[in-house]
């Protein structure tokens, strides 16, 4: 751009620059040239009466406007004023539009061109630099982009010393603590006290350091106390001549995915034992029933007794460690007898039978139960089954006292009464398998039981898990 507005000094320069490949625009005058003065012109070339004697305020204006990477250089031709009477208004000229180079005329062509080149060459940079600051203002922008919506992902960055100088948002979500009371603090802070006390945080560092990346994977510490499992890792941050400038951790919160891998794990574990406890008992109802009696009655029997292990097992399986409530178990086993229930009474605090004890009291119940369906209370016509259950407190253990009394049948006294599975189950294997006591007797009314055990949950000799020696030793019992 070119602003000489007497003669032909406008053609002239645009001719000149014109042979060094530069496209000239000449402005007639200086408003002209304010008008036109746009971010894509590369420099101004213009004669000092151009701007002598004009209002340069809105000129200075728009140079000072300039965005960062711009600063428009000025050719200035000087005047043929004299010294005294233009110095000053030079210098406020000069001083107005920064980026000036002044060549006193007259103006050799080579002189104008050089300095037109080195003026384009230097605004080129300018552009240069524009494309890359625009560069870098994107690449914030998606940088910040990602860290304020990857809110499931921790990222940290701290200074070689690893104290916290940045804490960015997704740190904020999964651990609970702002910026400000992070920023300043050890990054150890965020780690839970076993693995403080086992110097975990600085073998992170120490392999970081070493390997560039340590991994970090494990539980750690959020604000409140609660805890969060990050998948991530610490990445050791260097300076141009390879030293330490900082690290970087960041990590994804997988705390629920971890949870239930940790509860599919016991899930698994707790199937594999419950099944070969379930076999092991199985085995047991086989091998100790009664063997008198045709097939079909042997049959029976056995469908009865798995029908009953099977509904406790269904009770069971609702999920790992969970307990069968007693008031259901009775109610089930006597209903599976179709009793009537207007002739049966169930009274008794709620209690929650562990595992063991609900598989051993499962087969206790149905055994008494499928004897009043055959021969007692639930068949006479009369007859009722009157069952209740407490807590007693013996030997600084909590036990549970369970009795079962039929009442409105006849039973002649037999002195040589068999002795069946369910009696042997009542009698003998309760005491063995839960530690406590089994009592059955046949009144002349009716059969009256009672089991008591403590409610403590305990292990099975039938549990294929256990001690050979420990099952071999218990298996006299029979």
């Amino acid at each position: 751009m070119i602003l000489a507005p007497v003669g032909r000094d406008g053609a002239a320069a645009a001719e000149i620059v014109a042979r060094a490949g530069i496209a000239a625009e000449v402005c007639a005058d200086f408003l002209a040239l304010v008008g036109a003065l746009r971010e894509d012109c590369l420099a101004v070339i213009a004669t000092e009466e151009g701007f002598f004697g004009k209002d340069l305020t809105r000129l200075a204006d728009r140079v000072r406007s300039q965005p960062a990477w711009s600063d428009i250089p000025f050719i200035i031709l000087t005047s043929q004023l004299p010294q005294r009477r233009v110095a000053r208004w030079r210098n406020d000229l000069v001083t107005s539009l920064g980026n000036v180079t002044l060549i006193e005329r007259p103006v050799q062509a080579i002189t104008l061109t050089s300095s037109v080149r080195a003026a384009v060459r230097a605004r080129e940079r300018q552009y240069e630099l524009r494309e890359l600051l625009g560069e870098l203002e994107r690449g914030h922008e998606r940088f910040q982009l990602i860290v304020e919506n990857a809110r499931d992902y921790a990222i940290i960055l701290s200074d070689p010393e690893d104290l916290i100088t940045d804490w960015l948002p997704g740190a904020s979500a999964v651990f609970g603590w702002s910026e400000g009371d992070m920023v300043g603090k050890p990054v150890s802070r965020i780690f839970t006290p076993e693995d403080r006390a086992h110097g975990i945080p600085e073998q992170e560092l120490e392999r970081a350091r070493s390997d560039g990346v340590a991994p970090n994977i494990r539980w750690h510490l959020a604000k409140g106390g609660a805890r969060v499992f990050i998948d991530g890792q610490t990445v050791s941050l260097r300076n141009r001549d390879g030293t330490i400038r900082g690290f970087m951790k960041i990590g994804k919160d997988i705390t629920e995915r971890q949870r239930n891998e940790e509860r599919q794990a016991v899930l698994l574990a707790e199937l594999q034992h419950r099944v070969r406890n379930v076999l092991a008992m199985v085995a047991s109802v086989v091998n100790r029933g009664a063997t008198d009696g045709t097939t079909a009655e042997f049959r029976d029997r056995l469908s009865g007794r798995i029908a009953a292990m099977a509904r406790t097992q269904a009770l069971l399986t609702r999920g790992a460690g969970v307990g069968v409530e007693l008031g259901g178990l009775v109610r089930d086993e006597l209903l599976a007898q179709a009793a009537d229930e207007s002739r049966v009474s169930i009274v008794g605090p709620e209690i929650l039978l562990a595992p063991k004890a609900a598989e051993v009291l499962t087969l206790a119940i149905h055994e008494l139960a499928t004897n009043a369906s055959k021969y007692g209370a639930v068949r006479a016509p009369s007859g009722r089954v009157d069952v209740h259950w407490s807590r007693l407190s013996r030997d600084g253990s909590e036990w549970l006292e369970l009795v079962w009394a039929e009442s409105g049948v006849r039973i002649e006294p037999k002195p040589d009464r068999r002795k069946g599975f369910g009696t042997e189950l009542v009698t003998r294997r309760v005491p063995y398998e839960l530690r406590g006591e089994g009592e059955l007797t046949h009144d002349p009314d009716g059969v009256r039981c009672r089991i008591a055990f403590p409610l403590n949950e305990g292990e099975s000799v039938l549990q294929t898990d256990l001690p050979i020696a420990y099952r071999k030793s218990k298996e006299n019992w029979v």
